[in-house]
């Protein structure tokens, strides 16, 4: 039935376009069409194209203006471009003029799944130590890595104080140039062994932690010029670190030890192709920094057999998110022991790049290296019952622990939820209704690190974006189906449906046919005459 012919007057976001696959760093060109119904007088309309990160403010991707002027429709096109990949929330909004009827479709809230072509990592170290070129020499043989290395060559002569960069590298370091305008087009930073303050870092430390928080990766690797003895304690960048840096006389303990792994190190996918490797054995490796505790929320893989942070074992290896992205902390420069060494040999020096391959993919949140599979068990409409579905990997054991926040700056209200894990590895948890907007989901089993999936939920989704009556659709369906289609005047014309006529019958049935009565009859007196023969009477 056609309740009506006039469209409600309003503005809306009738259809998004996208001309291709969304790749990290590379531009997305959108199609935003705008209608304008009902006879409301739009004008030029902005348009707004933000990406919801966690922990902090949305970020602005491109803004337009849609030329509304005496027409129904116009397209915009605006270009795009997502930093990083994996599932990245996007809203797009419009500024409603006045007598907009219908606000739900004046925003749409998206969820990308963009690709990554090859892996851009910056790798900036402060001496050319075995194991800085160990992992540089790692990370320029595997073809999907693009690599930018600086490496600061000094002599005892050279003066860490100096303003005048040729006395610190082959080619100046292009320090404010790289930390300003270049940072967010990489992946992920690995600082090795280099002192924040001689290399002027230290005025970075802030846009460096922003750019983790916005999604970026974060590896310090140890040496005598990393953690606190490279200035880093109580730093900006010490915030999305996964361990504290305590202001120490020793920054850096040259005992040898044998790092050792920690119950959830035994079970994280991130360090499994190392374990299948070598089981749980690790060499000897010489120096370690002195760290502080653990952060609460963060995941320490390898610690130290002798030395303490507070009342547990110093970490070794520890891992955590921050806002968007993650961090790594790994607190040796020994890890060339796992390349070139006797003990490298039971594998080739295969070790070196299984514990490297771990940990970069890890940080990528690469689903191999994640300890379970997170996603919507159905679509997420806002009001409505959303449920997850949460899948272990083999090795994973424990109680599920899921919580559900809204995406955006921190203090939001967010919903935990606790759940057994069955024997067959998946769980479906209701999370019950949500408001319209970006929501991240962090799952983690038993004592494995967390997995994080980013997810959108809308009211009314592309369904809303036309909200114009259209009676021709509904004839359509109605012929289709074989039903019948009237206007709302002409309801009298719809046939009414046959009466209903109730009957009461009786039927009288015996329980057996006539003719099987006489039958049973003549048996019985045939038994009853041969009977009496046999006893002699007549």
């Amino acid at each position: 039935m056609a309740t009506g012919d006039p469209s409600l007057p309003e503005a809306a976001i009738s259809r998004v376009h996208t001309a291709g696959t969304a790749v990290a760093h590379q531009p997305l060109a959108l199609r935003i069409e705008i209608a304008c119904t009902g006879g409301l007088s739009c004008g030029n309309v902005p348009v707004q194209v933000r990406e919801l990160r966690q922990g902090e403010s949305p970020a602005v991707l491109a803004e337009g203006v849609a030329e509304l002027e005496g027409a129904e429709r116009a397209t915009l096109e605006l270009p795009i471009t997502l930093e990083r990949a994996g599932g990245r929330v996007v809203e797009i909004a419009l500024a409603a003029p006045a007598g907009d009827r219908i606000p739900e479709n004046d925003r749409r809230i998206l969820t990308f799944n963009v690709a990554r072509q090859r892996l851009r990592l910056l790798h900036v170290a402060g001496r050319p130590t075995y194991d800085v070129r160990s992992l540089r020499r790692w990370l320029k043989s595997d073809e999907s890595v693009d690599l930018v290395a600086f490496f600061i060559l000094r002599t005892d002569e050279d003066n860490p104080l100096t303003t005048d960069d040729s006395e610190l590298a082959l080619i100046p370091f292009p320090v404010d140039e790289l930390f300003t305008e270049h940072l967010p087009s990489f992946d992920a930073v690995i600082l090795q062994d280099i002192d924040a303050v001689a290399y002027r870092l230290a005025q970075h430390l802030p846009a460096l932690e922003r750019y983790v928080r916005a999604g970026g990766g974060l590896i310090m690797v140890g040496g005598p010029s990393s953690f606190a003895g490279g200035g880093y304690a109580r730093s900006p960048l010490e915030r999305v670190l996964p361990v504290t840096i305590g202001e120490t006389d020793r920054p850096f303990e040259l005992g040898e030890f044998v790092p050792r792994y920690t119950e959830v190190g035994r079970v994280a996918p991130v360090l499994l192709p190392l374990r299948e490797l070598v089981s749980e054995d690790l060499p000897r490796m010489v120096g370690s920094n002195t760290l502080g505790p653990a952060r609460e929320d963060a995941i320490v893989l390898w610690e130290h057999p002798e030395r303490r942070a507070g009342s547990a074992p110093m970490p070794v290896l520890a891992l955590g998110d921050a806002g968007d992205g993650r961090a790594i902390a790994l607190a040796v420069d020994g890890t060339h022991e796992l390349a070139f060494s006797e003990f490298a040999e039971r594998t080739a020096g295969r070790a070196y790049g299984a514990l490297w391959d771990g940990l970069l993919g890890w940080l990528m949140r690469d689903p191999r290296y994640e300890a379970a599979r997170v996603q919507l068990a159905g679509p997420c409409i806002a009001g409505e019952e959303t449920r997850v579905r949460v899948t272990r990997l083999p090795g994973t054991e424990g109680e599920l622990e899921l919580t559900v926040e809204p995406l955006g700056p921190e203090g939001a209200p967010r919903i935990e939820k606790r759940a057994a894990m069955p024997a067959s590895g998946s769980v479906v948890v209701d999370v019950g209704p949500l408001a319209p907007g970006g929501y991240s989901a962090h799952a983690r089993v038993g004592k494995a690190p967390a997995t994080r999936f980013d997810f959108a939920c809308e009211r009314g989704g592309s369904a809303w974006g036309d909200s114009r009556p259209d009676a021709a659709r509904l004839e359509r369906i109605a012929r289709a189906s074989g039903g019948r289609f009237v206007r709302h005047d002409r309801v009298e014309a719809l046939p009414l449906p046959p009466p209903t006529e109730v009957a009461t019958l009786r039927e009288v049935v015996p329980v057996l046919p006539p003719w099987v009565w006489a039958l049973c009859a003549a048996a019985a007196l045939g038994w009853h005459w041969i009977e009496r023969r046999k006893s002699g009477f007549a």
